[in-house]
């Protein structure tokens, strides 16, 4: 495999070889009969509130997003031939991109917008004035989430500047490492290194007959991407948290667990069945100290998937003390037989059709507090940031369920595709894992009821254990 650094091949002219990671996302934006469209793509949203003081909040995200891409040049770099390639560019040419990539959405919504997008290779943003919302676009071998979120919040924080002292000569300084090289991921093949990946591949086989739901399958051709979204109230957000708190669980697998309740819930069987439980792992954490920065619009996600077994016996304890060790080994094992494991999910993945066809079990991913990530109040009240959403487009079955707080507010939010799901099927997912979560926060108080010298009987603590 090349070595991922950016070179200098001519003068303003910058080159790398793409990742492993960036090659498999673009492997799996393909899928049959969605022509013209690109699967995963990550749609990143905030809701602003602009002072009376700016007239023509179009302009000043325009001027924004020019710094977008002064700061994170590969934003505009693009693929070709299995290498990333990046011009710098004199004014006139960065006048065409900002053209060619920001919009102004009159009329729309993120909803109307949402699976309407065409394929582009381009990372793009859109700015819908009925609604006061701006949202970046990209396709997934660009950015994962994490990347979208930290473009959202540089795009914002830049409308506190109008007028940027920006020589984009000097630009490319900011270019930033590839993924593989900040990881110090070598390529160099072992029989122990093929043995794990191979083993890694084997992984996604379950052992049972899988647990899923069962789809609606409007069309075999995918429609449009949907979102449904729920938000706990602040005093519920409390009860949970402390809840996890009390018994030592991780809010990650916790939420992870009660997704997967809510399937077990909706898909009931008799017997003992497999969840392949896959879900975002953050690679970001693992970045050495000064190496890269982690703010990076780059892709630092990977997918860990690991079987769950779920049957009459089962419940959200034993689902999260299944899920909990994995979490808690993270991407580290895995780095050094990646390439590997990529290369022959590669020359697997059409064959055994493990992505074209989509998976009818969920996909999960949390991001954590979002108020940590995106700036709410830019140029001292000049913009203020009143909302945020995070998305992926899904073109197959597999649903792709985003988990974040924002505002002191757990928000449960899935995208599904209209052709394959509708919008009962995805509230009853969500509804399944909020009851699952306050299951568990119901068994934490029936327990500090009982531990007070309360009225609560056993009886009623069973009766909460059985909730969850």
């Amino acid at each position: 495999m090349e070595d991922a650094t950016w070179k200098e091949t001519r003068p303003g002219r910058w080159e790398r070889a793409q990742t492993y990671l960036e090659r498999i996302n673009i492997l799996t934006r393909n899928v049959p009969n969605a022509i013209g469209r690109d699967n995963w793509a990550k749609n990143a949203v905030a809701k602003l509130e602009f002072h009376l003081d700016i007239k023509d909040p179009a302009a000043y995200l325009r001027t924004a997003w020019k710094q977008v891409r002064y700061n994170h040049p590969e934003i505009a770099a693009f693929p070709y031939n299995g290498r990333y390639i990046y011009r710098v560019g004199d004014e006139p040419s960065i006048a065409l991109w900002v053209s060619a990539t920001f919009s102004v959405a009159e009329g729309k919504t993120v909803d109307e917008l949402l699976g309407r997008i065409p394929r582009n290779e381009q990372m793009m943003c859109y700015f819908l004035p009925d609604t006061s919302e701006v949202m970046i676009w990209s396709p997934h071998y660009r950015v994962d989430a994490r990347g979208a979120i930290f473009c959202l919040n540089h795009l914002v924080e830049s409308l506190a500047n109008m007028n940027p002292n920006l020589v984009f000569g000097g630009c490319a300084k900011n270019l930033t490492p590839s993924m593989e090289l900040t990881l110090g991921i070598g390529h160099e093949k072992t029989p122990e290194i093929e043995a794990q990946a191979e083993s890694r591949l084997a992984a996604l086989e379950p052992h049972k007959p899988a647990l899923e739901l069962t789809p609606t399958m409007k069309s075999q051709r995918p429609g449009y991407t949907q979102r449904h979204f729920v938000k706990l109230s602040k005093r519920d957000t409390k009860t949970v948290m402390d809840s996890c708190e009390t018994r030592a669980l991780a809010i990650d697998v916790a939420l992870h667990a009660a997704l997967i309740s809510s399937v077990a819930k909706l898909a009931q069987t008799k017997e003992a069945r497999s969840f392949m439980a896959s879900f975002h792992s953050n690679l970001r954490t693992l970045i050495p100290e000064g190496a890269a920065p982690e703010n990076s619009p780059t892709s630092y996600t990977s997918v860990i998937t690991t079987e769950v077994i779920v049957s009459p016996e089962t419940n959200f304890d034993s689902y999260y003390s299944q899920l909990a060790p994995v979490y808690a080994a993270g991407y580290a094992p895995y780095l050094p037989s990646s390439p590997f494991f990529h290369q022959r999910l590669e020359e697997t993945l059409y064959v055994k059709k493990c992505e074209a066809d989509g998976s009818p079990q969920p996909r999960f991913a949390f991001l954590g507090e979002v108020d940590e990530q995106v700036s709410k109040n830019i140029g001292d009240g000049l913009v203020k940031v009143r909302d945020f959403w995070l998305g992926a487009e899904t073109l197959t079955m597999r649903m792709m369920v985003h988990t974040w707080i924002w505002e002191g507010q757990l928000v449960l939010s899935v995208c599904f595709n209209e052709s394959y799901w509708d919008k009962e099927q995805a509230a009853s997912l969500l509804g399944g894992m909020e009851d699952a979560l306050m299951g568990v926060a119901l068994m934490k108080s029936s327990r500090v009821d009982s531990a007070a010298g309360s009225k609560t009987s056993l009886v009623d603590v069973k009766l909460a254990e059985l909730t969850i």
